[in-house]
């Protein structure tokens, strides 16, 4: 997971418990800290500092998409309606399909400057349980949504990603 993941963990777990405060978020105990840590759904080795989540929240706060409320040690952080918003944007809902034992390989080449689209990409690709064989080639073995594929249009997408179905493997010989 990288860090321009955080803006979205942070509006979805305001959006799941309502308000949250920093200070909760980063308690002393250590077994505490696991536990937030899966209640956030990060993985074990994702790492960031109260400043960078700090800095977040008040970049997210500049934005108009959360508020916080109480004094500046005590607050709680709320999301706003143009937060549920943004929450909204970020995905498309995509639930991956059952397995189906078929490989299926989603290549992509999607440029630099389009770096948002090309997160969004990897990151529906791991909601739909696919698994990253190298940087822009990953592989699962269930269909993808039809959702998945028609926001590859919506997003202007569509001719940057190549989705190719494996029915026979083996190597050369053996074919």
């Amino acid at each position: 997971m990288k860090r321009e993941t955080l803006p979205k963990i942070i509006l979805e777990k305001l959006s799941e418990v309502g308000e949250l405060a920093l200070d909760g978020l980063f308690p002393k105990n250590r077994g505490e800290s696991r536990l937030w840590r899966e209640v956030l759904g990060l993985p074990v080795g994702y790492e960031f500092s109260k400043q960078t989540f700090s800095n977040t929240l008040n970049r997210l706060k500049q934005q108009g998409l959360v508020k916080n409320t109480g004094s500046r040690r005590y607050s709680f952080w709320l999301l706003t309606n143009k937060g549920q918003n943004k929450l909204k944007s970020y995905s498309y809902n995509i639930t991956p399909a059952k397995a189906d034992g078929i490989p299926r390989l989603v290549m992509y080449d999607v440029p630099e400057k389009y770096r948002r689209k090309r997160d969004w990409l990897r990151s529906e690709l791991m909601a739909c349980a696919y698994k990253q064989l190298q940087r822009s080639v990953w592989l699962g073995y269930s269909p993808l949504p039809e959702v998945f594929v028609q926001s590859l249009k919506d997003t202007g997408l569509k001719n940057s990603v190549h989705i190719v179905s494996i029915h026979k493997t083996g190597t050369i010989t053996e074919l």
